[in-house]
């Protein structure tokens, strides 16, 4: 579903990958960057004389970018030297590309130890949706680094792990207009030990298909 990581949701997904981004990196990819329209966004979480890379195959795309290092390439088989990068941004790409796990073996290459991998992806999901108190909701930032309950996302850190990303972790988003579109997705008690509250009991409802959203990490 990449219409998904597309508008009209471009506002929540921004918000959710620099809320997962780790700030002052210095030299930043953006894998299948397309025009360069999202890469835009990294520049925010990156040191401010920060080299910033995009590499997609599309030749086409790439000539609309600005204010970046394009380059021409495949996600397999990366055109940057191993361990040069501080990190990486794949947005809207990896469902594309067809070899998944190459692609991440190839990102894991270039990342210097000690970088992150951030991704977005979406898709259709069977949800149990959490109805939290409001207290409890109001006690939240707008962003918390938990991850979904009934091992929702664990396909997509399960896919990093693989590659060799340690601490892989999903955060996952409601992208159907619904409130809260995070917390929904995370069981009270762990809400309630982030935010320093007694232990809750949320009333859970019966499982159903929700688009979703992940943003999921790792490092090297």
């Amino acid at each position: 579903m990449i219409p998904l990581l597309h508008e009209p949701y471009l506002p929540r997904m921004r918000h959710a990958l620099l809320a997962a981004t780790p700030a002052g990196a210095r030299v930043a990819l953006d894998v299948g960057c397309g025009d360069g329209s999202k890469t835009q966004w990294l520049r925010e979480r990156c040191a401010p004389d920060a080299l910033l890379v995009g590499i997609d195959c599309d030749a086409a795309a790439l000539r609309s970018t600005r204010a970046l290092l394009a380059i021409a390439g495949d996600a397999g088989a990366l055109p940057l030297r191993a361990g040069c990068i501080d990190l990486i941004w794949c947005v809207a790409a990896l469902q594309l590309f067809a070899d998944r796990q190459r692609a991440l073996r190839e990102m894991w290459r270039v990342l210097r130890p000690g970088g992150t991998l951030v991704i977005a992806v979406a898709g259709e999901y069977w949800v149990r949706l959490r109805c939290h108190p409001p207290e409890l909701l109001a006690a939240l930032p707008p962003s918390v680094p938990l991850s979904p309950a009934d091992g929702l996302g664990d396909e997509w850190t399960s896919l990093l792990a693989n590659a060799g990303f340690a601490a892989s972790q999903a955060q996952a988003y409601l992208l159907d207009g619904n409130e809260p579109a995070q917390a929904a997705l995370i069981d009270s008690a762990d809400l309630a030990l982030y935010a320093g509250s007694p232990p809750r009991t949320a009333p859970i409802a019966e499982p159903e298909p929700r688009p979703v959203l992940f943003v999921v990490s790792g490092r090297k």
